[in-house]
């Protein structure tokens, strides 16, 4: 692992923002689940999300936008081991980044902040 600070190693912003989803996948202990669930951070390739189910990390799990109703494939990068306030915390990655899923707009790639 990297000495770099987490945040430079980030490859995009992030902003702070709750947006419902509905997740769809299998959890840490092997059930099919349709849950509701929010953001609590989004970023152009990702987000975290509170869910009150813990899903495996490394495993793939389809998240649709309850704003947008749009849905995409979501790999489960990280995982919090046990629920803070009846939820975890997961680290997800969209597996085919796309700018408008979450309806927000994320500056160009690259650029320099003032």
């Amino acid at each position: 692992m990297s000495d770099m600070p987490i945040r430079e190693r980030r490859r995009g912003e992030r902003v702070i923002i709750r947006i419902p989803v509905t997740l769809y996948g299998l959890t840490k202990d092997n059930r099919h689940i349709s849950e509701e669930a929010e953001t609590v951070a989004i970023s152009r390739t990702g987000a975290l999300v509170r869910s009150r189910s813990s899903f495996k990390t490394g495993g793939v799990i389809e998240i649709t936008n309850s704003f947008s109703k749009q849905a995409d494939k979501f790999k489960v990068v990280w995982a919090s081991d046990a629920q803070k306030q009846g939820c975890y915390d997961l680290g997800v990655e969209m597996l085919t980044p796309r700018d408008e899923f979450w309806g927000l707009s994320f500056p160009a790639a690259g650029s320099a902040k003032s």
